[in-house]
């Protein structure tokens, strides 16, 4: 497959990381990696463990909870028998939120990256950043922002953001509360296709989620997806470049024209 310089340079890396980590018997890791990265990490174990790769045996992939996106990747050397656990990532945590909620601009996702890559900060070293939007009882309008370990101190400098005061300070992710948003996209296939599931999710035509699909734009279960034919399975998650990623529900009711009533949730 054809790489641009970029990605050349990303394949370069991961081959480089893989190679200490086999020589020195020592765990390596990148910086955050995004999903196509990711599947350059992949390719690069692919070449240098052959078939036999396997996640958690030759590499572990973390972002500081279940559902991230961008990860870092922990490269594993292959004879040492590391039992990595979660714990084990240089990940913190960040909550900013803001000082007075009434004086609170409607801060969003990227509001709070600039405000954080405004401190020399590059991308590569921040992860997922989770924008509660709507208040509840217990928590105001806040983000969460995962970034490496080392760089946590910096952004707990963080004091304002356009024209809100805010605190930033480190939590602990898992006492946070935060679950998922979704927004339910209800519809029928013929069958549980990729391409067909695809159109019904951003209400494209068919000619034109091959397109997406076929170009390397979407990813399932973390991985490039390339098969337009492939069968989704409830639990499924999908990503597609530049339109977001969803989660995918099988059900089994069927309409009297034998089509399949599906539930995609869109992650908001």
């Amino acid at each position: 497959m054809h790489q641009s310089k970029e990605e050349q340079i990303f394949y370069q890396h991961y081959k480089d990381l893989l190679q200490l980590s086999y020589q020195r018997g020592i765990p390596m890791f990148s910086q955050f990696a995004g999903l196509s990265e990711i599947e350059l990490a992949m390719r690069a174990l692919l070449a240098f463990y052959g078939n036999h790769w396997q996640e958690g045996k030759h590499a572990v992939f973390y972002g500081g909870y279940p559902e991230a996106e961008r990860k870092l990747i922990c490269f594993l050397p292959e004879e040492a028998g590391f039992d990595f656990k979660d714990k084990d990532f240089p990940i913190c945590c960040v909550q900013i939120k803001p000082v007075n909620k009434k004086f609170s601009d409607n801060l969003n996702h990227r509001d709070y990256l600039g405000a954080v890559m405004n401190l020399g900060i590059t991308r590569d070293q921040i992860g997922d950043i989770l924008v509660r939007q709507k208040e509840t009882e217990q928590n105001s309008i806040m983000a969460y922002l995962f970034c490496k370990e080392d760089k946590a101190e910096l952004i707990t400098e963080i004091n304002r953001i356009r024209h809100t005061t805010v605190m930033a300070e480190v939590v602990d992710f898992s006492e946070t509360g935060w679950k998922p948003s979704f927004k339910e996209i209800t519809g029928s296939v013929s069958s549980f296709r990729l391409d067909g599931i695809l159109s019904l999710a951003i209400k494209s035509s068919r000619t034109q989620s091959l397109t997406l699909i076929q170009s390397g734009n979407v990813f399932l279960n973390g991985r490039c997806c390339t098969e337009n034919a492939k069968k989704l399975e409830t639990g499924d998650v999908f990503s597609i470049r530049g339109y977001g990623k969803f989660l995918f529900e099988k059900t089994a009711s069927l309409s009297k024209k034998g089509r399949y009533h599906i539930i995609v949730k869109q992650y908001i």
